[in-house]
């Protein structure tokens, strides 16, 4: 498999190698609690079936922050190209005896592979998604984790879309500990899901999902790609925004 030599040489070797890595404390406790503050907001007067909001960058300056937050989105250009864009942004919310808690991969599976057929451990794997997920509470397995089947996003198989997995190549889920403030990366292709919530206390989450430009953007769950960024969001944005906005200079 090829190695990185750079910044992000270590995190981005896991992430190849594994399909997720984790960044601590990304986010100070003002922005945590800004962001969860704006979260709930926009949770404000829905049920609890409820569990996403967006395009959460409307909703305010720090989520537009978060489009571009310096360290995720500099290992995020890493994986994906300096002409990658966001896909869609949704604040979550599980509270309890809910989650996303079924197994998947993000939009579909780009890879499929024949029953007993594996890709050549040479060959690193090409990313077209990535899920960048702020935690805004200190996760406990309690409160429902992400977890994730390391290395997984190498199987190329098409799941079933049940609460039970199996383990791939011997690695069976993990479950991601992180505190307020932390930052989980991970390839949409690696298996993946949010335990239920068996705690007491809703599990805030900011997802942002990042794309290769040539791929068709939802910006949230329930907008498709007709959406367009509200202009006066787009003009106080920087150039690097703008893009990630969906706002090319150039077509190719």
């Amino acid at each position: 498999m090829q190695t990185t030599v750079g910044r992000f040489s270590q995190e981005l070797e896991q992430l190849h190698r594994d399909g997720y890595v984790v960044f601590r404390n990304v986010l100070d406790k003002k922005q945590v609690a800004d962001v969860k503050a704006g979260i709930q907001h926009a949770f404000e007067g829905k049920g609890d079936n409820v569990m996403l909001q967006g395009p959460m960058f409307e909703k305010g300056e720090i989520f537009e922050y978060l489009v571009d937050q310096p360290t995720v989105i500099d290992f995020i250009e890493e994986i994906l190209g300096t002409d990658c864009q966001l896909s869609s942004m949704n604040g979550m919310r599980t509270v309890k005896n809910t989650g996303v808690s079924m197994w998947h991969v993000d939009e579909a599976l780009f890879f499929p592979l024949p029953d007993g057929v594996e890709i050549d451990p040479s060959i690193q794997m090409p990313v077209y998604l990535v899920n960048a997920l702020y935690y805004l509470d200190d996760i406990t397995e309690e409160l429902g984790p992400t977890q994730v089947v390391p290395g997984s996003h190498r199987a190329g198989k098409h799941l079933q879309f049940t609460e039970e997995i199996e383990p791939y190549k011997g690695q069976e889920p993990v479950s991601v500990l992180a505190k307020a403030g932390d930052c989980l990366i991970f390839n949409s292709q690696i298996w993946h899901r949010g335990a239920p919530n068996q705690s007491d206390n809703p599990r805030y989450v900011q997802q942002i999902i990042y794309r290769k430009k040539f791929i068709v953007p939802h910006m949230s769950h329930d907008n498709n790609a007709v959406y367009q960024v509200p202009e006066h969001i787009a003009q106080r944005a920087n150039a690097r925004r703008r893009r990630l906005m969906g706002y090319n200079e150039q077509i190719f």
